[in-house]
């Protein structure tokens, strides 16, 4: 009988056991948030494969939308350097041909006119008076002497030489590269000068006259667009 009572004690706590285990709720894992979760996207619904517009987005700033951007192509408007230049006008320089003309015709007035050293004219000369008289006479100053003269104006070389520049000689016997004689150019190797070998006013040709051309230094130009330089 005792065997009994005790067996059918611990069936009545087993069943008590169960029942209370049956009745507790099940402790369930709570679900982890996803990203879609927060930002309120119901993941239940269909799911487009668009991107989501601004506006499904909730707490989201909205910003304006930026049209297509297109880097501005420079094709046919960039034009070649060297095509610039050719359309630039090129310089040419000017010279007052008028008073070009006026100085080479007042020079030969005065040919055949005695050359004396010294001479400043108006019945005799010298290299560098003759020069003088003739610019003076055209609105340019110029100094005295050759020496002097030979510093004024624009240097010019032997090839880019114009009528009514003046050019300068080392005329001594020893030439040493200073300024002993001067003239004014005609153009095409023609020059007028007060030659001390001539005794006058001559029109000579260092083409012809070889040592002109030898002892020839430099050339200096008073006259360019309508400008006469400043005498020293």
């Amino acid at each position: 009988m005792k065997k009994n009572r005790i067996a059918n004690l611990i069936l009545l706590t087993s069943l008590a056991l169960f029942t209370a285990c049956s009745n507790k709720t099940p402790d369930v894992a709570k679900p982890k948030l996803t990203a879609l979760d927060i930002m309120g996207i119901d993941v239940t619904k269909p799911v487009s494969h668009c991107t989501p517009s601004i506006d499904s987005l909730p707490l989201a700033r909205t910003y304006p939308v930026l049209e297509s951007y297109t880097e501005p192509t420079v094709q046919g408007c960039v034009t070649d350097i060297t095509q610039l230049r050719q359309s630039e006008p090129e310089e040419v320089e000017t010279v007052d041909k008028n008073l070009v003309n006026n100085i080479e015709e007042s020079a030969k007035q005065l040919l055949g006119i005695k050359y004396v050293w010294g001479g400043t004219g108006p019945y005799n000369y010298d290299c560098s008076g003759f020069t003088q008289k003739i610019y003076r006479d055209a609105g340019i100053t110029i100094p005295r002497v050759s020496r002097d003269q030979a510093k004024v104006g624009e240097y010019v070389s032997y090839e880019n030489l114009r009528r009514g520049d003046m050019i300068f000689f080392d005329t001594k016997k020893h030439p040493k590269g200073k300024v002993t004689h001067v003239g004014i150019y005609l153009g095409n190797g023609n020059f007028i000068h007060a030659s001390s070998a001539a005794k006058k006013i001559v029109i000579f040709n260092w083409n012809e006259k070889k040592f002109y051309k030898k002892r020839f230094l430099w050339g200096r130009r008073v006259i360019k667009d309508n400008t006469y330089f400043a005498s020293l």
